[in-house]
């Protein structure tokens, strides 16, 4: 069953002080990380900037959408950010689901139980 992980983050002040030779240093770690990454299994939606001119806006600044062939691969990918050493300078929230459509979803939300 195919998994959707979203990532919504910030960056800290950790990365704000870094040099741009330590940021290049840094996303150079990242890419050879992806290089793991089976495209076939984790594909990278869509990724970019948090619009803060929005009703309900989150308040972190980036945001990342990814669709993982299961949810082993979305544990994977999890495992493999978390070791680049991302959220020494990113706070990150996660979101991760099973993938559903619209009818799934509305019939999840009806079958909450009553308070």
């Amino acid at each position: 069953m195919p998994y959707t992980l979203i990532e919504l983050y910030t960056a800290t002040p950790a990365w704000t002080a870094l040099d741009a030779f330590s940021r290049g240093a840094f996303f150079a770690r990242i890419g050879a990380g992806m290089q793991d990454i089976d495209p076939a299994r984790i594909t990278p939606i869509a990724m970019g900037r948090v619009d803060q001119d929005v009703a309900n806006a989150s308040a972190e600044q980036f945001y990342a959408v990814w669709q993982c062939s299961e949810r082993l691969d979305a544990d994977a990918l999890l495992a493999a950010i978390a070791a680049t050493g991302w959220h020494t300078y990113f706070t990150t929230t996660h979101a991760l689901g099973a993938t559903g459509n619209l009818q799934s979803h509305l019939a999840e939300l009806a079958a909450l139980p009553r308070q």
